[in-house]
């Protein structure tokens, strides 16, 4: 019988270390999504250049579409001038021809201010390009550890599993059935419980002074009256005596 609670330990300690790797791989999303923010929040300065930059760029591309249209729109006062023949015409015409090159006056400023902006932005860019690529290969390097780290993880999952079936079907039938029955009504699935100084260390409820004898003898399946886990005993090493 202390051989097959050997067992039962052995499988309690490979589930236990199923769940571990479950949790640790169900948080692989949550994990990596950590180390993204945390490049995110070191790349933020650069990434507002890049805004900027790029928001120079696409300002400056409206406001010379603005222009264009606005030099049409001189043109057509032009036309309009040279074929007014009567005083308002040619009064109206003058004020659209003023009012489109001052306003093309106003756009091409603006137009010089956006030049500035995407220039001074580029600048900034190029002087930060050498932490731009740290970072980059920073991050890179990053999540190849932590893919890596996953695969592992998966792995070592897959061996666990393994081990918890060999060691399964190597139980007597009854108690490889008692074990899941405990496993699965459990709310932590641990099924087996050490008993120690008179209690059982799951639920620490004090344990008859009989059942205790019973469960340091190992000779028989006993389980806890509270909470219903298989309890065994472990006997405390002696710690070595340290040479002088």
């Amino acid at each position: 019988m202390k051989a097959e609670l050997a067992q039962l330990i052995a499988l309690q300690n490979a589930d236990n270390n199923i769940r571990t790797l479950q949790a640790e791989i169900e948080s692989i999303p949550q994990r990596r999504a950590e180390i993204e923010k945390e490049f995110d929040q070191r790349a933020f300065e650069i990434r507002a250049m890049e805004e900027r930059r790029d928001a120079a760029f696409h300002d400056r591309a409206g406001l010379e579409k603005e222009i264009f249209e606005q030099k049409q729109r001189a043109e057509r006062a032009d036309r309009n001038l040279m074929a007014a023949k009567k005083p308002d015409e040619y009064t109206a015409a003058i004020r659209e021809a003023d009012a489109a090159r001052k306003q093309i006056s106003a756009l091409e400023t603006q137009v010089l201010e956006q030049m500035e902006a995407f220039d001074g932005a580029e600048k900034e860019l190029a002087e930060r390009a050498p932490e731009v690529e740290k970072l980059r290969v920073e991050m890179e390097n990053s999540f190849k550890a932590f893919d890596q780290q996953a695969k592992e993880q998966e792995q070592k999952l897959a061996e666990a599993r393994a081990e918890h079936e060999r060691l399964l079907k190597e139980l007597p039938k009854a108690t490889s059935t008692l074990y899941n029955r405990i496993s699965a009504r459990i709310r932590d699935g641990v099924a087996l419980a050490e008993a120690r100084n008179g209690a059982c260390m799951a639920c620490y409820m004090a344990l008859r002074p009989q059942v205790m004898a019973d469960v340091r003898r190992g000779e028989e399946i006993i389980t806890c009256d509270n909470c219903n886990r298989i309890l065994y005993y472990a006997p405390v090493k002696k710690a070595e005596p340290v040479a002088v």
